[in-house]
């Protein structure tokens, strides 16, 4: 299985396996429009960031599944910032509420939580 970068409008994701190929990963961003190279400077900047700790969204997720399950929901921490069925509804609001990097999740039913193993 070939990995892939996924390109959207809330940034890149690179896959760990991917690390410490440069050139591909350069070249993949470039044609996606996300950075430009010129000839005269052929290298990028790239760094690394720290992935954001979502312990209270998790522990939010936990303590309310039951009361918004079936439902796209956006936090900003343990704050819930929209809610409902409509995805595209509820990232613009999240979106418009100043927050720069919201959570977002589809909250299943407790009973409807796939079953990955023995």
């Amino acid at each position: 299985m070939q990995e892939s970068i996924v390109i959207d409008e809330n940034g890149v994701f690179i896959p760990k396996i991917l690390f410490g190929q440069s050139d591909l990963i350069l070249d993949e961003l470039t044609q996606a429009g996300v950075i430009t190279r010129s000839r005269a400077k052929p290298k990028a900047m790239m760094r690394r960031v720290e992935t954001p700790d979502r312990r209270l969204e998790i522990k939010w997720i936990a303590e309310h599944r039951k009361e918004y399950a079936g439902q796209w929901i956006a936090l900003d921490g343990n704050r819930l910032l929209s809610h409902g069925t409509n995805a595209r509804e509820v990232f613009a609001v999240a979106r418009n509420s100043g927050v720069e990097a919201p959570f977002f999740a589809h909250l299943e039913a407790e009973d409807e939580l796939q079953f990955g193993g023995w």
